[in-house]
C-alpha cells in the first residue's frame, strides 16, 4: 500500500493524560508520529488543540480518524493531506550574519536584523512548502531557535 503524510487537527478536552490516549492509538497501530503540536492553554477542561503530522496508507488513516474521534475527550478531528492549500504554517528561526536567506517564491520570507547583526527569518506558506524550504537547512544545522506552528481556518 502507498503511503501518504497526512496532518489531524484535533479539539481536545484538555485534561491529564489526553495526548498520551491519542498518542497511544498511533502507538497501537504502528504509526510513528513526524510532528505533534499541542496548544492547550487555560484550566482543566478548556478546549485545546493537538496538531499532529504521520504517514500511512489511506486505509489505516481512516481507521486512526475514527480511533482517534471516539475517545472521550476529542472534540472534533478534521484530517487533511499534507499537501492541503487549507492550512499555512508559519516557521522563524535565527541564523547568523554569514548565512544568507535564501529567496523561494513558494513561501513568504521577512527577515529581521538585530542589534547583534543575528537574522530572526519568519518563513510563512502551506505546510509542505515551508518544510521544503526550510528542511535543507536543517540538515546542515544552519538553524537555531527554530519555532513552527500550523494554522488552521
Amino acid at each position: 500500500m502507498d503511503e501518504h503524510r497526512w496532518i489531524f487537527v484535533i479539539r481536545i478536552i484538555r485534561k491529564p493524560g489526553v495526548l498520551n490516549a491519542v498518542t497511544g492509538v498511533f502507538s497501537s497501530w504502528g504509526i510513528s508520529l513526524e510532528t505533534a503540536m499541542l496548544n492547550a492553554m487555560g484550566d482543566d477542561g478548556a478546549d485545546g488543540i493537538v496538531i499532529l503530522s504521520f504517514s500511512c496508507s489511506h486505509r489505516k488513516m481512516e481507521i486512526l480518524e475514527r480511533t482517534v474521534s471516539r475517545l472521550s475527550r476529542v472534540i472534533e478531528l478534521k484530517s487533511y493531506p499534507y499537501a492541503t492549500n487549507k492550512l499555512r504554517m508559519i516557521a522563524a528561526f535565527s541564523l547568523n550574519n554569514e548565512q544568507r536567506v535564501l529567496d523561494d517564491k513558494s513561501v513568504e520570507i521577512e527577515e529581521y536584523v538585530r542589534k547583534d547583526k543575528t537574522k530572526t527569518i519568519y518563513v510563512s506558506g502551506t505546510v509542505k512548502d515551508v518544510d521544503s524550504y526550510i528542511t535543507p537547512m536543517l540538515k546542515r544545522k544552519e538553524l537555531s531557535n527554530l519555532v513552527r506552528t500550523i494554522l488552521t481556518a
